[in-house]
């Protein structure tokens, strides 16, 4: 009978804060942009219908529904390539943050693979995934720093019938400290 707690694993592919701050950019943005589009598609209908509103007959002005149209879609593009620009530079700021926090990691794990584990220059960027990296590369130092003990140990012992069951214990611990 298992009596251990079950224990959920959550991978959490945000980072909380910095998406927080650029949703709240972004919806302020959005909601000034809006009301800034508002205000001069009122202006400009204002000014159309100030134009067109004493016309006793139709004369050689043009009709008001073509340029009613032209209005909105004059504001609806503009709209469209502020919210273009805005996300393009989201992304960007959004890029730079991951990439700063993934070219350390991932030369602390290059760095484990080439087995350096001399002291690293510190980070700029503090960030939880970093501190788990530098974490791990610790424990991996310390489990290759206990399998180089072991393995001196099975290279210095005696092989005769009296030091095989101290091998087979030697082998079992090294085992162990394998991946």
């Amino acid at each position: 009978m298992n009596t251990s707690p079950t224990v959920k694993r959550r991978t959490v592919y945000v980072d909380g804060a910095v998406q927080k701050w650029l949703l709240i950019t972004l919806v302020t943005l959005e909601i000034m942009l809006i009301s800034a589009a508002l205000w001069m598609l009122y202006i400009q209908l204002n000014d159309l219908l100030e134009a067109n509103l004493y016309r006793s007959h139709f004369s050689d002005k043009p009709h008001i529904y073509p340029l009613l149209l032209k209005n909105a879609l004059i504001g609806l593009s503009g709209l469209v390539v502020i919210n273009i620009v805005v996300l393009w530079v989201a992304d960007r700021l959004w890029s730079r943050h991951v990439n700063s926090i993934l070219h350390p990691v991932i030369e602390l794990l290059s760095k484990v693979e080439a087995l350096d584990f001399r002291e690293d220059v510190p980070v700029s960027v503090v960030h939880r995934v970093i501190g788990l990296a530098h974490r791990w590369r610790k424990t991996e130092h310390e489990r290759l720093l206990k399998l180089r003990a072991e393995i001196a140990k099975l290279e210095a012992e005696n092989v005769s019938t009296a030091g095989k069951e101290q091998t087979r214990v030697v082998l079992a611990t090294i085992c162990k400290l394998l991946p």
